[in-house]
C-alpha cells in the first residue's frame, strides 16, 4: 500500500512538474518571444521613429510642391524667389552680394 501511495506521489509530482515546465515556458515566450514584450516595445520605438521620420518627409515634400509651384506660371510674378532659389541652389553669388560664411559647407 505504501509503495502504491508513493508511485501515485511520484506520478502527481512529476505531473507537477511538468505543469510548471510548461508554465514557465509560455511565461518565458510571453517576454522574450518574437511576438511578446519586449519586440512589442522595440516594434513601438520603431514606429515612433518613424512617425518622426514621415513627418520630416511630409515637410520636406511640402517644401519641394511649393517650390515646384513657384516654377510654374507664377515664376515671373516671383522673380526673385526663382534668383534666389537657383543661386542657392547652384551655390553661386552675385559680385555685389554679401557671404557669409558658416561651418556648413566646406569652401573649394
Amino acid at each position: 500500500m505504501t509503495q502504491r501511495r508513493n508511485g501515485r506521489l511520484l506520478r502527481q509530482l512529476g505531473l507537477l512538474v511538468l505543469c510548471l515546465s510548461a508554465i514557465a515556458y509560455v511565461a518565458s515566450e510571453a517576454v522574450r518571444g518574437p511576438h511578446g514584450l519586449i519586440a512589442n516595445e522595440l516594434l513601438r520605438a520603431k514606429i515612433v521613429d518613424l512617425n518622426r521620420d514621415l513627418t520630416a518627409l511630409k515637410r520636406e515634400r511640402a517644401r519641394l510642391e511649393r517650390d515646384a509651384d513657384l516654377l510654374g506660371p507664377k515664376a515671373s510674378t516671383h522673380s526673385d524667389l526663382l534668383d534666389e532659389q537657383a543661386r542657392t541652389l547652384l551655390d553661386l553669388a552675385r559680385p555685389a552680394d554679401i557671404v557669409i560664411v558658416s561651418g556648413g559647407k566646406a569652401a573649394r
